[in-house]
């Protein structure tokens, strides 16, 4: 396996988060009928489906109950990342935490009519998010035929209304949700939560090289700070772990130290390294200091963007993204989203940004806000299906 030069990426914190999550803590979950406020009720049930290569996935179903018959669907697509089917992962031997409370949104969505169905990403056992030995068989290709498998089931499916169909992404699943769903008649609606509007590889480019440099190199700048890192701070930094060993071939000027541009410059030129790595790897081959199976990113780094593809889609679309998401930021990915959809004079674009949240709807102290979001997306989705 031919190595990957990552150092100081991984030391610095800079983990690929465009699409991943870091954990929050998770609530027991119950099955079966459940009673509600208002005298209302929804039932959940087991709704595993085959993969077209042969695989059987969790799924789950919720149904709202009452005289209503044959509700519209939606279907939520997380993230990367070994989440399950309830959008959790293990943070311990025994625990397991939401990446976002998807059980509150199911219930909310069968409160308001509307049937939600929830999947486990391939490679992954629930509960908990394990992951598995099919985890090598993770491309972008398997992730959109997964959804197709999944959609094929619940138009199939004679207690659903098939023909009405929402997609919910969030982050990498914003990009699944447009490219499997814009060839399908039966989606009706899209919502985007931590829209991914660029190639990944550019994302991952803002997130190693641009947030997290800015941020190692403010923290490096320390005596004193004075824009640039001189031999002393790069001596005390390499201590940390960030990574300077080439750092002189970056010195420009030849000053004996690095302004904040030849820092970067330094980045980014381990990024393009790190880039052409992956794609020397074999697609089953492991990612060092990633884990993804190299495939996926390969995949990635090849497909049409999420705003090329929307260049030729009509279907309603509510964006909902965090003000201080810093893993797809609302300026470089939603708000450009937004002002295409506006010039092209798209029929019904909603964008809505939500001041002091993250890319998981999370607050400044780390405390889960998502249901700021569901409150937006719940009643946005029962008005158009």
């Amino acid at each position: 396996m031919p190595r990957i030069p990552i150092t100081g990426f991984a030391l610095l914190g800079l983990a690929l988060t465009a699409c991943s999550a870091p954990p929050s803590p998770s609530s027991a979950w119950r099955t079966g009928p459940v009673a509600v406020a208002g005298g209302a009720a929804f039932s959940e049930e087991d709704y595993r489906f085959q993969t077209r290569d042969g695989l059987t996935l969790v799924a789950k179903l919720t149904l709202p109950r009452g005289p209503r018959r044959r509700p519209p669907v939606v279907i939520f697509i997380g993230g990367s990342g070994n989440w399950d089917s309830d959008y959790a992962r293990l943070v311990s031997a025994t625990q397991s935490a939401f990446v976002l409370p998807l059980p509150d949104l199911a219930q909310r969505s069968a409160q308001a009519g509307l049937a939600f169905v929830r999947y486990q990403k391939r490679g992954v056992s629930d509960p908990g998010g394990v992951l598995n030995a099919q985890w090598s068989t993770l491309r972008l290709s398997a992730l959109m035929d997964d959804l197709r498998s999944l959609l094929a089931k619940v138009k199939a499916d004679p207690r659903l209304d098939g023909t009405r169909i929402a997609l919910v992404g969030h982050s990498e699943g914003t990009m699944l949700a447009t490219w499997v769903g814009n060839s399908e008649d039966s989606v009706k609606a899209f919502v985007m939560l931590g829209l991914v509007r660029q190639n990944l590889k550019e994302v991952f480019r803002l997130q190693l090289v641009v947030r997290n440099g800015e941020r190692a190199f403010t923290f490096a700048d320390a005596q004193p700070p004075d824009a640039r890192l001189d031999a002393a701070e790069i001596a005390s930094a390499s201590v940390q772990g960030l990574g300077f060993k080439d750092w002189k071939t970056f010195d420009a000027n030849r000053d004996g130290a690095l302004s904040k541009e030849e820092y970067l410059a330094m980045l980014d030129h381990r990024y393009g390294a790190w880039v052409r790595g992956i794609e020397a790897l074999k697609p089953a081959e492991l990612v060092p200091g990633d884990g993804n199976p190299a495939g996926w990113f390969q995949q990635h780094f090849r497909h049409q963007t999420v705003g090329e593809a929307w260049r030729r889609i009509r279907t309603p679309v509510l964006v909902v993204q965090g003000r201080a998401d810093t893993n797809t930021p609302f300026a470089t990915e939603a708000e450009p989203f937004d002002v295409m959809l506006g010039a092209q004079h798209h029929p019904d674009h909603r964008l809505v940004g939500l001041e002091g949240l993250d890319h998981w709807f999370k607050d400044r102290a780390g405390q889960s806000q998502a249901d700021k979001a569901f409150d937006v997306l719940v009643p946005w989705l029962k008005q158009r299906l």
